[in-house]
């Protein structure tokens, strides 16, 4: 293909891509291009027992999931899935009393094998197999035993990034 009939080609594509959000927002109702009014969408399955499937996350071009930093304004633990393979992975990301955002796969090193996961109660994340406390501010910073299993995670402006291959690390807790 041309150098011409390439660049002619990826207009096009942007000109349908323009116009295809424009319709979707004028058939919305919506004048904010961020403003989205489709729930999340849930994963497949739940790794962990006793709850719906959490909100499916996937990973851009470059292998990592973007949050907004101010999703975890509310200091409530938000529980997402990745997929890998056919293997759904669960995690949690949280803001701490001390302001971090922190984040950890729903297991542990002790009790991963009951697909039990966390629960938040304030500023403790509870062990939903053995009842074990654990300080929201110490997620990430304490490691082993029944703690939740930390996972890397980094800020960049106002987004916090997971990379795909740290979250992919967590299949062997489900």
């Amino acid at each position: 293909m041309t150098r011409q009939k390439r660049t002619t080609l990826g207009a096009t594509i942007l000109v349908v891509a323009v116009g295809a959000i424009a319709a979707s927002m004028l058939l919305q109702g919506s004048e904010d291009p961020t403003e989205t009014l489709s729930p999340p969408i849930l994963a497949p399955v739940a790794a962990t027992q006793g709850h719906d499937p959490y909100p499916l996350v996937e990973a851009d071009a470059l292998g990592m999931v973007r949050m907004p930093l101010d999703t975890f304004d509310d200091y409530a633990a938000h529980y997402y899935t990745a997929m890998y393979d056919s293997q759904p992975i669960e995690f949690f990301v949280l803001k701490s009393a001390d302001g971090v955002v922190r984040a950890a796969f729903n297991a542990c090193d002790v009790c991963y094998r009951s697909l039990k996961g966390y629960s938040q109660n304030g500023q403790i994340m509870v062990c939903n197999n053995c009842g074990s406390q654990f300080p929201a501010d110490q997620i990430n910073v304490v490691r082993g035993g029944c703690n939740p299993s930390p996972l890397d995670r980094t800020v960049e402006g106002e987004d916090l990034i997971l990379r795909a291959e740290d979250i992919i690390l967590g299949a062997v807790y489900f």
